[in-house]
């Protein structure tokens, strides 16, 4: 008798819709503080100087931009998500980036069990950018 494989989550059209709520529409490419380019709905892998885009064409960068995210999702949370959880965590990872989030107390904790000590832990992470926002989108995504 095989195990039951666990479902393959992606983020719904309400992740979406949080997402792009906190990173906000850029159709010309802006240069942050720490020099990075960034257009879009927080897309930095193909941004430079000069360079813009449509709204669709955004939406679609910030699907790809997620793909890295949802597989590390599925990959490495052990525990079920429902997809508000999943959606949660998606919204964090794309903000923190993949790799800090692998190395999170955040998925330590989910992992652990501890689904409530891993939602309090999304507050303790709004050391980048601008403190205020990074509290609004962490309250958001651990709600």
């Amino acid at each position: 008798m095989s195990a039951t494989p666990t479902p393959r989550l992606k983020v719904s059209r309400e992740g979406m819709v949080l997402i792009k709520s906190f990173e906000g529409f850029r159709p010309r490419a802006v240069q942050e503080e720490d020099g990075r380019w960034v257009i879009g709905y927080g897309h930095t892998a193909s941004a430079r100087e000069g360079l813009t885009v449509a709204e669709a064409d955004a939406e679609l960068l910030l699907q790809y931009d997620l793909m890295p995210v949802v597989k590390a999702l599925n990959e490495q949370v052990s525990c079920p998500l429902n997809q508000h959880q999943f959606d949660a965590l998606a919204s964090f990872a794309v903000s923190v980036g993949v790799s800090r989030f692998m190395a999170s107390d955040v998925l330590q904790r989910l992992n652990e069990g501890r689904a409530g000590q891993a939602a309090d832990a999304l507050i303790g992470w709004p050391e980048d950018v601008s403190a205020e926002s990074r509290l609004r989108r962490r309250a958001a995504e651990r709600a």
